[in-house]
């Protein structure tokens, strides 16, 4: 079930559709073979049409809530292309963030410990990283990877 509800919007979307027209499709056989009215079919056809306008509502609305905002797209973006994360866990990089980050955090002149965890095809490790904001504009302070117990510095020029 958990792997239903991660879907992109447009594949969530496409899943709920094609089961409420198969539904659908078993009203309507079942309309033709009792001699049903087709103005009730049709009725029952824009229902099915607006509740799949509904749902593709919500879909696209949750998921453009849950879009990840400045820091987090500079932690993914920052692990994703460094060479000593790419050298130690292979490529391509996955980045995964426990919590959103970032969150209420419109002064400037703050800094922010953020753990995340990444992973490659050659294993995976826990990235330390400390974010600031300058100018109302995140960077990394510093950064490193622990890998099994082994931590190394990951440099700022990438």
């Amino acid at each position: 079930m958990k792997r239903i509800v991660n879907l992109p919007p447009w594949q969530s979307v496409g899943l709920f559709a094609a089961i409420v027209f198969g539904i659908y499709l078993v009203i309507a056989v079942t309309f033709q073979a009792r001699g049903g009215s087709q103005s009730s079919l049709s009725g029952v056809a824009g229902i099915a049409a607006w509740a799949v306008l509904a749902v593709a509502f919500v879909a696209y609305l949750n998921a453009w809530r849950r879009r990840p905002n400045a820091a987090e797209r500079l932690v993914t973006r920052y692990l994703t292309e460094n060479r000593v994360v790419v050298d130690w866990l292979g490529r391509p990089v996955k980045v995964e963030l426990p919590e959103r980050i970032g969150r209420g955090a419109s002064n400037d002149a703050i800094q922010m410990p953020v753990t995340a965890r990444a992973s490659g095809p050659l294993g995976s490790g826990e990235a330390h990283l400390t974010l600031a904001r300058v100018s109302g504009a995140w960077e990394v302070l510093h950064a490193e990877l622990d890998r099994n117990g082994r931590v190394v510095s990951l440099s700022a020029d990438k």
